[in-house]
């Protein structure tokens, strides 16, 4: 098949392995000129935005058998399995169908006869201009499996297409119609039928005659239109989220396909072309395919995948999520190793998953023994599922391995090791500082692949890799452990172990108070204020100035870590002074204790540290000066509060004439969270 030709669609067997405040004195505060942006991702004038903290992780999706084999009685068997083997509590909690459930454009069915379906025009019901399911395939309606899986307490997973007509024809001269002119007919004829995902793919391209298939886009015009069917799909999504009567309202999560057919050949996605489709389809949806069927279900399959992501990965974050291809979880050419290398890779760049389940002797949607073992598992699961929600960063490469790490919610990190070869052993070696900690004294937690016993001083370890796949551990540091480096410059403190700052749309990708609330980087960027009222943009990564000190806001990005939360650990700090200046508030009530500056010569001094709430109230035990005021913050379900300061200060701790600080010992005051730290 010619890929290069437009309206051909690749075979959707084609298989790429998963590849995968305070009573306060105010001081003067300024901040420098320099080019510097908030966290969020600035929704460009040519799209629509969705709610994406409705979908906070990524879904975990079961596809009932292949697109053309899958039926209602399909689905329910898969969602029995679902329950049985325990996927669905583990997180595999969607069932979903794809291309051919719906009655082709000439009102033929799927049967062989292609049998000519009554009542309908241009395969749309006559009547009521909804799409019609196929009889033979659905002979309930869609709604029958949507009450069946809504009992078994799963979400329940539709397909269609974002241009004029669906993909797959069956050998005839047309697929099902699209959605392109009917996104608001047919996103509420979902709604009515219970649905809670929607695939959108993005085949019968509207700048083009074809009744099927998918077209290559690679010219602005193709582009253009691919971001309008974004804009309307997404507008649909919205009125049924909040129409006026309520019992018609439902929150439906979108996975828009459109930018794969503008990387189809996974060759293309560093392009201007492809990136300024992302730009604009990515508000408008929870999650999006940034690449093609791939063919050739090979390890070198799913490292090309992990590579492809890894580039895009400014793109995700939570409630927005890359899909790259689905698992191939069924799929018996791939060893068990390459299976779970794939899982584990897809778990760490916070991707999409989609797993097929297929019966090849009957088509029946059952879960088989074995793959429902592969599949099950919670560790693994947990990591994919983190509410930080931020994708793995490629942070080494070795010999024949690379080595990914993310953040996770209660402060410890994931770690993957993945081996790019696919017929050799690799023994990789690694340590906390690359992974993303200073501490010194941390333990690793197998997650898949061999325990790792021994770490050195220095924090180093090493385990040998498997070919064809990659291991997964989480990394706790001690709760009282030391840590090296006390740098919050423009790349980061690795004592870091916190996030208080968090987009607009990804509000819970971070937590600080007892109700979750944080920072708003965008309230951060655009409505903080000084003291004396002056407005004042706090960036990511700008120098700010308080009362003579030069910090730098931290330069990190959404579900990144940004602070430090004081849990009693000392962390080195060698500079000689008269102060040590801490930039921070407490999220709830003043906060503090006792803090200890460690010197060179083995002494140490201490002093009342603390702060007081970031509600601007007193503080007489923990007393501090304001530093700046931002108005507004995120809570759990967005941007709240936008008429109240929240306060951010400055307080410093004298240090020992003559003496040489080597390090700090900060008290047990966890709802504190430091973000920026320096000497004079």
């Amino acid at each position: 098949m010619d890929l290069s030709r437009p309206g051909h669609r690749a075979h959707r067997r084609a298989a790429a392995f998963l590849a995968m405040t305070a009573t306060l004195t105010t001081i003067a505060v300024t901040t420098t000129a320099q080019p510097a942006g908030a966290l969020s991702r600035t929704v460009p004038s040519d799209t629509v935005n969705v709610d994406h903290s409705y979908a906070k992780t990524p879904r975990m999706i079961l596809r009932s058998e292949s697109w053309n084999r899958t039926t209602a009685a399909s689905m329910k068997k898969t969602a029995d399995d679902a329950a049985a083997t325990g996927l669905a509590g583990a997180g595999w909690n969607t069932v979903s169908f794809d291309d051919t459930w719906a009655v082709r454009a000439d009102c033929t069915d799927w049967d062989a006869n292609a049998t000519v379906v009554p009542n309908c025009t241009n395969g749309r019901d006559t009547t009521t201009g909804n799409l019609i399911p196929s009889p033979i395939k659905y002979p309930n309606g869609l709604k029958d499996v949507g009450d069946y899986l809504h009992s078994k307490g799963l979400f329940f997973g539709v397909y269609t297409s974002g241009g004029k007509y669906m993909c797959d024809s069956g050998g005839r001269s047309t697929a099902s119609p699209g959605s392109y002119d009917h996104f608001d007919q047919d996103f509420r004829f979902f709604a009515s039928v219970g649905a809670d995902y929607v695939k959108v793919d993005y085949c019968g391209e509207p700048n083009t005659t074809n009744k099927s298939g998918y077209t290559i886009l690679d010219t602005d015009a193709e582009i253009d239109t691919a971001i309008e069917s974004a804009r309307r799909a997404a507008t649909a999504i919205n009125a049924i989220k909040t129409d006026a009567d309520p019992s018609k309202r439902r929150s439906i999560v979108m996975n828009l396909s459109a930018p794969a057919y503008a990387n189809w050949k996974n060759d293309t996605y560093n392009t201007p072309l492809f990136q300024r489709m992302l730009n604009s389809i990515v508000p408008a949806g929870q999650a999006y395919r940034i690449g093609g069927d791939v063919g050739g279900t090979s390890w070198a399959g799913a490292v090309s995948l992990v590579d492809m992501v890894e580039q895009l990965r400014p793109y995700g974050k939570q409630g927005h999520f890359l899909d790259a291809d689905r698992l191939y979880f069924d799929d018996t050419t791939l060893t068990t190793d390459n299976k779970l290398g794939g899982y584990v890779m897809w778990a760490m760049q916070n991707s999409h998953m989609v797993a097929m389940i297929r019966n090849n002797s009957n088509f029946s949607g059952a879960i088989s023994s074995t793959q429902a073992a592969l599949m099950n598992k919670p560790d693994l699961i947990a990591v994919g599922q983190d509410s930080l929600a931020t994708p793995a960063k490629r942070v080494a490469q070795g010999s024949g391995y690379d080595v990914f790490a993310r953040p996770l919610s209660n402060g410890d990190y994931a770690v993957a090791i993945m081996n790019r070869s696919a017929t050799a052993p690799v023994t990789a070696t690694t340590s906390g500082s690359v992974v993303g900690t200073a501490a010194k004294a941390f333990t690793l937690t197998s997650i898949v692949g061999p325990d790792i016993t021994s770490v050195d001083a220095s924090g180093n370890f090493s385990v040998t890799v498997p070919a064809g796949t990659a291991v997964m551990y989480r990394l706790k540091a001690a709760n009282t452990a030391a840590y090296s480096g006390w740098n919050f410059g423009l790349n980061g403190s690795t004592a870091r172990n916190a996030t208080a700052i968090t987009d607009g749309d990804a509000p819970t990708a971070g937590s600080w108070d007892a109700s979750g609330s944080t920072l708003s980087s965008d309230r951060l960027a655009n409505y903080s204020q000084l003291p004396d009222g002056t407005a004042i943009g706090v960036k990511a990564g700008q120098a700010v100035t308080a009362g003579g000190v030069n910090y730098t806001w931290p330069n990190t990005t959404s579900g990144q870590f940004d602070s430090v939360k004081p849990v009693g650990q000392t962390i080195d700090y060698s500079y000689t002074g008269s102060a040590v200046n801490f930039l921070g508030a407490s999220g709830i009530g003043e906060a503090g204790g006792t803090i200890r500056l460690n010197y060179t010569d083995g002494t140490s001094s201490t002093a009342t540290w603390g702060f007081p709430s970031w509600s601007c109230a007193s503080a007489p035990t923990y007393p501090a000066t304001v530093a700046f005021k931002v108005f507004g913050r995120n809570g759990t379900s967005g941007l709240e509060n936008t008429g109240t300061g929240y306060c951010l200060y400055t307080r410093s701790v004298p240090i020992t004439a003559g003496k040489t600080l080597a390090s700090i010992t900060l008290p047990n005051a966890p709802n504190v969270r430091v973000f920026a730290i320096k000497a004079t």
